[in-house]
């Protein structure tokens, strides 16, 4: 495994500006690190889902994003939590999973295993404009909004997407418990996020 001025080394051969290495699915010896930091780390019983905002450096930044990527990528083992698709690329090289932040960066959301959520980039958007949220036994919850969209909004073909959340009831996890999402973090996406 190479370390970060492994890649950047590398990536320089390669002709890829450095810049673009947060969208590459590569795995450093430090993000390994940081991986294993937030896999191994108990939940916390009262957890806080938001964070201060830090004063850090882009490179510390790059880093934490990356680690709490692959960490929830790995721990739902490469599974949308909602539909259960796991795929990837031809090359196999990166998977078509995302991690979703349950409380968003841009809220000052914490890059934490128990604020986040392995999501198909379909129901990633769904969760973050509030479209579905996640009850704390783990069951979705559709918005009643959905009730006056016209009939030919949110189908494919003849699909009823909202009707396919209530398909699984509850989402599929990770296989340690201390990984789930956290409650207090559900709460705040009911609470600030989802559409009720």
């Amino acid at each position: 495994m190479l370390t970060e001025a492994g890649f950047d080394a590398a990536l320089n051969l390669m002709k890829i500006p450095v810049d673009q290495k947060d969208e590459l699915p590569i795995k450093s010896v430090e993000i390994q690190e940081i991986v294993n930091k937030i896999i191994d780390s108990p939940a916390p019983k009262d957890y806080i889902p938001i964070g201060a905002k830090a004063k850090t450096t882009t490179h510390k930044i790059s880093l934490r994003k990356r680690g709490f990527r692959q960490a929830v990528i790995e721990a739902y083992d490469c599974r949308c939590a909602v539909c259960g698709l796991k795929l990837h690329a031809p090359h196999a090289y990166s998977w078509e999973v995302q991690a979703a932040h349950i409380v968003p960066r841009s809220k000052q959301g914490k890059d934490d295993i128990w604020n986040g959520v392995a999501l198909c980039r379909l129901h990633h958007w769904a969760f973050d404009v509030g479209w579905f949220t996640l009850q704390n036994n783990y069951s979705i919850q559709i918005s009643s909004q959905t009730k006056s969209l016209l009939p030919n909004i949110g189908k494919m073909n003849n699909i009823d997407f909202f009707q396919q959340l209530t398909t699984n009831k509850k989402i599929y996890l990770p296989e340690k418990v201390s990984l789930y999402p956290h409650s207090n973090s559900l709460n705040w996406h009911r609470q600030n996020i989802f559409q009720p």
